[in-house]
């Protein structure tokens, strides 16, 4: 098998040219456009001038493996590493630092348990994955000679796939089981997120509009992949993650989605009491029981070699043990939501096919999400929310921030919340959704959820709106109709809400305490500080000064409660850093990949904006790493989609890629790119084809 690929430029690259090119000649002048001939099973990989994989194909089994040989050319090292992971399988190759992460994987079975698909999977959806995985080690099998040994040796299975879908999944979940094991709160755990949609009714043009902006680290695990996917029952285009076949928030030809993080819990740690006789026993409401035990063995690279280490792992019916205190002879075991259901991978194909808002629904109730703020829109006008949650009813008599008594029948899991028992909004009066990682009663005005209706391990009753949800809010609220210019400021605003309730009242006192003489070591430069605060427009931008200022001050004030003496501390930070107080965010707030380094506008966790961009402040720089991870921006009519997107780097994992580092600059400039979703679009804008021969 071949691949022709053709760049628009009219230079050809690859075997069996010659003879493509005469049959183009002659279809060219004999009148019509050439085609492959009918036996020919092909699929087309249009790539644009962001290195965008378009893909087309008769059907969605072809589609699928040219998208995994198009992910293949842009980060195999990345995917192969990702399925290694699932695998437990990083450390014989990148050493002894993944040898707990390995051990954890093993012990959790995470590859097993992918292996056990049938009857959550449908032959239809495996099919797809497997043709998936087929087609990423065929560009193994093409490149070989030019990949690092553990990638040419690797051959992809589509229970790798699987398990990876999986793994993301539970991932979630394990870091939730870790904090409440650590006491720490289990609340804070993962990413923030945005979203929000218009209905047609708030639209000057009557277009519905959603907006999806996940907030993610930007390397690791959960990086994006941005891909247009066109067979028979696939036309979507959006992004999902490296190594994963099907598009987890994006758009096809009549509905949009997205997805935010919400409060869930997500794990609960149960305390065993333990046998004093035999510590292998532990006591449950009916009487003793056996815990199982699971010998794994990993290979853990060492020098020029490798070392075998074997672990025993113990399990109760609840879950891993984690932990053991045999003196006092208690054990505690996590129990994970989300644990051996591999639906998701089967509920995001049926998404990405859904043709509408009961389709969608269907695909919903499947389960395999177990958590996220899920929101729609779709071509008829539709918005809808909901605060999706595949998570067990349990009794509230147990705190679920605390360990649960494992003994005790009450304190055990009870079925999953049925789906039409969650909190959810449909077609609101007010003609907006927005949830920016808030609690389901702030999504829109008078939602009609109230916290007192839901179990406090499903909702934090006594949470408060975020900075980002205030913003997202009053902007939705502020007018009756909104133009598709105010919309795109609004997925890119940099609004800084913190500013807003705490700078009018600080500048009075740091004014008093300017004229009382409190700052006589740096007189000077405290007044210009205070000069630059007060002539801020409350913007994180990357040539504002004000917004260093402010910054420092924040952080300080965090730290202090005290406005005049962060500030005074604020003035000595920038002058030990910079020499000066007047210096422009961007110089302060930058993001890097490679030889190239630019100024970011937008704020972080600590002074959040809707466009986010941070790390953690280093040396008086901050080199952000997270925040908006993939932007997607969709204006939707009947027969008319319009959207915008965005990453922070590029396409490409390959340094020496032109799509290595080609959408900094817009992210530089708070620019989102337009998207090419129609076929004559595509062709217009296409700068190589490949041909690719199915198999």
């Amino acid at each position: 098998m071949k691949v022709l690929r053709c760049m628009l430029s009219g230079k050809w690259v690859a075997a069996g040219v010659a003879v493509l090119l005469v049959l183009l000649v002659a279809a060219l002048f004999a009148g019509y456009a050439w085609r492959p001939a009918e036996t020919e099973k092909v699929a087309y990989i249009y790539r644009d001038e962001f290195g965008i994989p378009h893909i087309y194909a008769d059907t969605d089994e072809g589609v699928m493996y040219a998208f995994g040989y198009a992910q293949a050319e842009d980060h195999l090292e990345d995917m192969v590493r990702n399925y290694l992971a699932v695998n437990g399988r990083l450390s014989k190759f990148f050493g002894e630092a993944y040898l707990q992460q390995d051990l954890l994987v093993k012990a959790l079975r995470i590859k097993e348990t992918a292996e056990n698909w049938e009857g959550q999977i449908s032959p239809e959806v495996y099919g797809l994955i497997l043709s998936f995985a087929e087609g990423v080690n065929r560009y193994i099998e093409e490149h070989g000679d030019e990949l690092p040994s553990w990638v040419a040796s690797y051959r992809v299975t589509a229970e790798d796939v699987i398990a990876l879908q999986y793994y993301a999944m539970l991932s979630r979940s394990i870091g939730w089981a870790m904090k409440e094991l650590k006491g720490a709160s289990a609340e804070s755990a993962g990413w923030g997120s945005n979203e929000w949609a218009v209905a047609p009714s708030k639209t000057v043009d009557g277009s519905t509009v959603l907006l999806g902006d996940p907030h993610l680290p930007w390397s690791g695990l959960n990086r994006w992949y941005e891909a247009h996917l066109e067979g028979d029952k696939l036309h979507v285009y959006s992004a999902t993650l490296y190594g994963l076949p099907f598009i987890l928030i994006g758009f096809n030809r009549n509905i949009v989605w997205t997805l935010t993080r919400n409060g869930v819990d997500l794990a609960d740690i149960f305390v065993e009491k333990l046998n004093p006789e035999d510590p292998t026993l532990y006591l449950a409401e009916d009487g003793w029981r056996r815990a199982e035990s699971l010998e794994v063995t990993v290979k853990v690279k060492k020098g020029d070699g490798l070392k075998t280490l074997h672990r025993v792992f113990y399990y109760t019916r609840h879950g891993l043990v984690v932990k053991a205190d045999l003196e006092r002879g208690f054990a505690y075991a996590m129990a994970l939501e989300g644990y051996g259901n591999l639906r998701a991978i089967e509920e995001t194909y049926r998404i990405n096919a859904a043709s509408n808002l009961e389709e969608f629904k269907e695909a919903l109730k499947l389960r395999g999400l177990i958590l996220w703020n899920v929101l729609y829109a779709d071509v008829d006008g539709n918005i809808y929310y909901v605060y999706n949650a595949a998570i067990h009813l349990k009794s509230e008599k147990y705190s679920h921030r605390e360990p649960r008594p494992g003994w005790e029948a009450d304190a055990q899991w009870g079925d999953i919340i049925p789906f039409n028992e969650l909190p959810q909004v449909g077609n609101p009066a007010s003609g907006f959704i927005q949830n920016n990682n808030v609690m389901p009663w702030f999504v829109t005005v008078e939602s009609g959820i109230k916290p007192e209706d839901y179990p406090a391990y499903l909702v934090d009753r006594d949470a408060e709106m975020n900075d980002r949800g205030i913003r997202a809010f009053s902007v939705l609220s502020s007018k009756e109709k909104f133009t598709a210019e105010e919309l795109y400021n609004l997925a890119v605003d940099v609004h800084v809400v913190a500013a807003d309730k705490y700078l009018d009242s600080a500048l009075k006192e740091i004014k008093e305490a300017l004229a009382g003489g409190k700052f006589a070591e740096h007189i000077d430069a405290a007044r210009e500080a205070l000069e630059i605060l007060e002539g801020w427009n409350r913007e994180a931008l990357k040539d504002e000064p004000g917004m260093t200022v402010f910054y420092f001050w924040y952080r300080r004030y965090r730290q202090t409660r005290d406005v005049v003496e962060a500030f005074r501390l604020a003035v000595e930070d920038m002058l030990a850093c910079y020499g000066k107080v007047d210096v422009k965010w961007g110089s302060v707030h930058v993001f890097s990949r490679g030889n190239i380094t630019l100024p970011i506008d937008g704020g972080d966790h600590l002074a959040p904006t809707l466009w986010m961009a941070g790390h953690t402040m280093a040396k008086c720089r901050e080199v952000c790493a997270s925040g908006s991870s993939f932007t997607m921006l969709v204006y939707l009519k009947p027969g008319n989609i319009t959207a915008y997107t965005l990453i922070p780097y590029g396409e490409s994992e390959n340094p020496s890629s032109p799509h290595y580092a080609d959408q900094m600059p817009l992210k530089s400039q708070r620019r989102l790119k337009p998207v090419h979703f129609y076929r004559e679009d595509v062709e217009k804008h296409s700068i190589e084809i490949t041909r690719l021969r199915l198999p």
